[in-house]
This record gives C-alpha cells, structure tokens and sequence, in this order.
C-alpha cells in the first residue's frame, strides 16, 4: 500500500493485486471509492475483488480496463444476490453501492476524483487496486500530477 497524494480532498492509495500478498488490507471501512484496473485476471480473482470490496463497505467502484464492464457486471450481480438473500453475505450499510466502467484508464481515474459521488456517503478515500499485468502506478502518478 503506497499513499500517492491528496487531490480535491480525496486521499488516493495506490494498491497492486497480487496472490501473495494481503491486499486488503489496505481497504478502508467507510467512505471509499474502490479505482480498479483489470486485465488477463480470472474471474475467480475477479469474483474475489467484487466480494471484498462488497464486504469492506465500499461506497462506489470505477472499474477500467480491458476487463471493466466484465467486472463492473460482476459486482452489480453480488450485490443483487446479497439483496435479495441468495447470497447470505455481508450487506452493506448504505443504500447503494455505484459503480461504472471505462475502457480508458485516465478517464476512469478523472472519474473517481471528480465525478463520483454516493451520497450521503462523502468519499474520503480512493483505493486504486491495480489488477494488471504490467501495472500502472507511473500512469497513474503521471494523471494525478496533471490535476495540480
């Protein structure tokens, strides 16, 4: 876990996915936007970025990628099965849990600092998990500067 920056209020955490390593562990409680790149990941990993997102309260998720409607899909189906009890998971203690996708990258992280909002939940936190095969923590460092 690697604190970037904060930018229009919004403290961004840069996370790489990795299967040998807790990457949970940096997911916040309350008030976080989750900011996930995907691309080449099972949907086994895919599933289990949706659940644990879901379980650690997560308030909005921009998927991006070449695997972001998948995920993106994905997410809104566990969250309706939790819903309606099929899935005798973790709820959520908001109403809704937003979420969208972007095929570009710098787009999806635009998004997540200035156009996503759940209220009344005040996004505090965005968590980017990188899920991708090469990573893009200079991309994302290279985005964020221009905001300033």
């Amino acid at each position: 876990m690697e604190e970037i920056g904060t930018y229009n209020d919004r403290k961004l955490i840069y996370q790489r996915h990795s299967l040998d390593i807790k990457w949970t562990d940096a997911f916040p409680h309350k008030n976080w936007l989750l900011l996930v790149f995907v691309e080449r990941k099972s949907n086994t990993i895919l599933d289990e970025i949706s659940r644990k997102a879901i379980d650690n309260d997560v308030c909005y998720v921009c998927c991006a990628g070449q695997q972001s409607e998948l995920l993106h899909d994905m997410i809104d189906e566990e969250i309706v099965l939790r819903e309606v009890g099929i899935e005798d998971r973790h709820l959520p203690p908001h109403d809704t849990i937003m979420t969208t996708w972007h095929f570009d990258f710098g787009e999806a992280v635009w998004f997540a600092f200035f156009a996503a909002h759940n209220p009344p939940e005040d996004i505090n936190t965005i968590i980017c998990l990188d899920a991708s095969e090469l990573g893009f923590k200079f991309t994302l460092n290279e985005i964020v500067e221009g905001f300033n």
